[in-house]
Parts: structure tokens; C-alpha cells; sequence
């Protein structure tokens, strides 16, 4: 028999009606009942560790983007483009707790 599973095989006794199962964590087999207790040096000729490589996590890629934009009474504000999240330095868009100012929409029409 071959057990591929993550945990190592054991062997156990029920004390319900004394039968002997070796538990496993393999999908397939699961607990299988055996005639007869098996000690760890048989367990261990059977089990096949499964191990499962490293997960590879894509970077995300940061995409920062900063515009200067000249506002109407000649002030220069900056408008920061964060990976989507638009911010500028105007009062109006300090006022408007995160609404979008002209200078935002402005930038974004142009893109």
C-alpha cells in the first residue's frame, strides 16, 4: 500500500470493537482498516510525502504618477495619480473630502 499524504500515517486501535485502522491524510484512502497493528518503520516505507512548491506571488506593480497643473490664479498644484487613487494638493479637493477637483478630471480627460 502507498499513502500519499501530507502527515505521516498512524496506526491506532479502535476501543470501540479493537479493530486497527492506519489513518491517513489521503483523500483516496483515508482510514483503512488493517488486520494487524503496524509499527512506524512499515509506516514510513509506505508514506510518500506530498509537498507542494512555493507559491510564486506576482508583484504588483506600483504605478505612482505625479502632474503639476497650473490652477487659475496662478498657483501650481500637484495631482497624484497612486495605482488609481487620484489626490491633489488644491483646497478644493481638501474641502471636498475626496471628491475629484477640476485639476483631477482635468488630467484625467487628457489621458
Amino acid at each position: 500500500m502507498i499513502i500519499n499524504s501530507l502527515l505521516p500515517p498512524v496506526c491506532i486501535q479502535s476501543v470501540v470493537d479493537g479493530q486497527w485502522y492506519i489513518a491517513t491524510t489521503d483523500s483516496k484512502l483515508g482510514w483503512v482498516k488493517v488486520d494487524r497493528r503496524y509499527d512506524w518503520e512499515e509506516l514510513n516505507k509506505m508514506w510518500r510525502k506530498v509537498t507542494y512548491g512555493e507559491r510564486r506571488v506576482p508583484k504588483k506593480v506600483h504605478i505612482k504618477k505625479a502632474y503639476k497643473v497650473d490652477g487659475s490664479r496662478g498657483n501650481v498644484y500637484k495631482v497624484l495619480n497612486d495605482n488609481g487613487v487620484w489626490n491633489c494638493s488644491c483646497p478644493a479637493y481638501g474641502w471636498g473630502r475626496g471628491k475629484e477637483c477640476k485639476h483631477i478630471k482635468n488630467i484625467k480627460n487628457t489621458l
